[in-house]
Parts: C-alpha cells; structure tokens; sequence
C-alpha cells in the first residue's frame, strides 16, 4: 500500500465514495440486487457507477 499526502490531492476531482449495502438500503433496493452489485462493485462504489449497475424491474408493460 502507498501513503499520499492528502495535503497535495485536489479536492475537484474528488468523488463521494459509497458502501453498497448502506446505499441499498436509502434507496430501498432489493436484497437478491444488493448482492448482484457487491460481486460487480466490490464494497464500496461510486454513486455514478452504482446508479449505472443497478438493474430496476420492468413496471410498464405494451
């Protein structure tokens, strides 16, 4: 593992880095889903990447 000194990064460029399991549960996602996205993701997601995973039910039907 490498240290950097959080005094040289640019705060811009920061991104809000979520849990999976925590962002699930404020956005009432499914259990079987939560699962899914933690073997795509990993624990921690962005919420960009993790709004771009997530796999909604079809609720309209032709």
């Amino acid at each position: 593992m490498r240290h950097t000194d959080t005094r040289k990064l640019d705060k811009s460029q920061a991104r809000h880095v979520w849990d999976v399991a925590e962002y699930c549960k404020r956005s009432g996602i499914h259990k079987a889903e939560e699962q899914r996205l933690i073997k795509v993701l990993g624990r921690y997601a962005s919420s960009h990447e993790l709004q771009m995973n997530i796999v909604r039910p079809q609720t309209r039907t032709r």
